[in-house]
């Protein structure tokens, strides 16, 4: 039986949290607890979730700049691929993939959602400016996922890229939002719209070859501060890899 869980991007209201180094170690492994073994909408605990198949994207384009729209979640698939060590692609049909990402209005996207995941979820719309929501096996695999952009709300929020990174890296199985990690996309309180070493450094943790799909954090965080003591020898790739998507910002998308 598959298990149903809404991800999603909210409206900042407060300004950000007191600096944090994202280099150290009990800081980083806090932050990977926060944000993977948690989620958004429930205060449970939660094991880890992550795809082990090969994650196929189908883009449903329902308005605006197609070429646009695929150029974006294009950059950001290739962007998280080289993360993560993962295979993750775009198809060219509904039939191949397993992750759906919706291009569309604000005045459908409620509707839409509902729709394409099922009437009797129920989703806090209240406030957000676009979802993701994915499912997960009794093993806690991911198996499929659904974002929705709202497209003319994305761009009046200036957040249309910061839609397409946020929802496509927490399906990869990194569901919470937290003010306690900063920097990073999963702060609704910052302005970030593209990776930072910090985000970087939680995929890269999530996708290690020792973390897998259904680790209770007991299991999960002890191998993450293996990893993380062997750190200096690959974070100065996490942040060549944060860097990567930086000049996106210059395209005023935001």
């Amino acid at each position: 039986m598959m298990r149903h869980l809404v991800l999603g991007l909210f409206l900042s209201l407060f300004t950000s949290p007191v600096l944090a180094a994202w280099d150290d170690d009990a800081y980083v492994e806090k932050a990977f607890e926060l944000i993977a073994l948690n989620n958004e909408y429930d205060d449970d605990t939660h094991p880890i979730r992550k795809w082990r198949q090969p994650i196929k994207v189908w883009i449903d384009h329902r308005v605006g700049d197609q070429e646009l729209h695929t150029m974006l979640v294009r950059m950001h698939l290739t962007h998280l691929s080289k993360v993560t060590g993962h295979d993750v692609q775009l198809v060219d049909n509904l039939e191949k993939a397993n992750l759906r990402m919706v291009f569309t209005r604000q005045s459908r996207w409620q509707d839409e959602t509902r729709e394409l995941w099922g009437a009797n979820e129920s989703y806090p719309f209240r406030g957000a400016i676009c979802m993701a929501h994915f499912s997960v096996t009794k093993s806690n695999e991911i198996r499929r996922g659904l974002i929705v952009i709202p497209v003319d709300l994305a761009r009046e929020r200036g957040k249309l890229f910061a839609c397409v990174v946020e929802e496509l890296t927490q399906a990869m199985g990194l569901p919470n939002d937290s003010n306690e990690v900063f920097p990073s996309i999963f702060n609704d309180n910052t302005k970030n719209s593209v990776l930072t070493p910090l985000d970087v450094t939680l995929l890269r943790l999530l996708y290690a070859p020792d973390i897998h799909a259904g680790m209770t954090g007991n299991k999960a965080l002890p191998i993450v501060s293996q990893w993380l003591k062997a750190r200096p020898a690959w974070a100065e790739e996490s942040k060549k890899l944060a860097r990567q998507s930086e000049f996106v910002t210059e395209l005023g998308l935001f």
